[in-house]
């Protein structure tokens, strides 16, 4: 639960700085691939782009990989592969954005993803990618129809590789958490009697870290 509240408070520092020391001078570019492909997504996360353009990402794979906050459920990872691309697009967007960026993406304190720096052809990007890729977790259908509006949007994307997004199998039952990982990590080290108690404290950090995870006190104060 202390990572919760740090991650939290953290997060709001982050929306604080941005709001009074947005340092517009100071930019980075981010290639999104899954949600974030959403403008009322990154509007929601008042997240202000300056400049947009499609982007091939090379010797990764979209997966769905990324554990999420049910059983079975995943979000999207563009997760290292040699040969395959992953298309999205490429943001440029506040250095302070993008530390607000990665609280969304649980990388402080929860450690979910990584960011991954990479080269276009005459500037440099950052990505995510989990850092624990699990097989057979699926997207929820709100999810994964952000990323297919988009590809539908995107000349670039072929129509093999749309109808392959677009028949992924999506959560339809939305479970409880009944394995830990975030914030209980090898729990075959714990004494068995412990380890039902222990998915059950992973599952209620997982339930506060959703309930919170868009809800902030402070965002409003960042205009964009």
């Amino acid at each position: 639960m202390l990572r919760v509240l740090l991650w939290k408070i953290g997060c709001e520092i982050a929306h604080v700085k941005r709001a009074l020391w947005p340092g517009y001078e100071r930019k980075v570019y981010y290639f999104a691939f899954g949600a974030n492909l959403c403008r009322e997504v990154l509007e929601r996360r008042r997240i202000k782009v300056f400049e947009s353009f499609d982007h091939v990402l090379e010797n990764a794979c979209l997966c769905f990989s990324q554990p999420g906050f049910y059983k079975g459920h995943g979000y999207a990872s563009a997760d290292a592969a040699d040969g395959e691309v992953v298309y999205g697009r490429i943001y440029l967007i506040l250095e302070r954005d993008a530390e607000r960026m990665d609280y969304f993406e649980g990388v402080p304190y929860f450690g979910v993803h990584e960011k991954v720096v990479a080269r276009g052809d005459n500037f440099e990007f950052y990505f995510y990618r989990t850092t624990r890729a699990l097989e057979g977790l699926r997207p929820t259908r709100e999810y994964l129809d952000y990323i297919v509006d988009a590809y539908r949007q995107m000349p670039a994307v072929p129509a093999d590789y749309l109808a392959s997004v677009e028949s992924t199998e999506v959560l339809d039952r939305f479970e409880a958490l009944d394995v830990t990982g975030v914030f209980v990590r090898d729990l075959d080290r714990w004494p068995a009697s412990l380890r039902p108690l222990l998915v059950t404290y992973e599952r209620l950090c997982s339930k506060l870290v959703e309930a919170v995870w868009h809800r902030s006190p402070l965002q409003w104060m960042i205009r964009i």
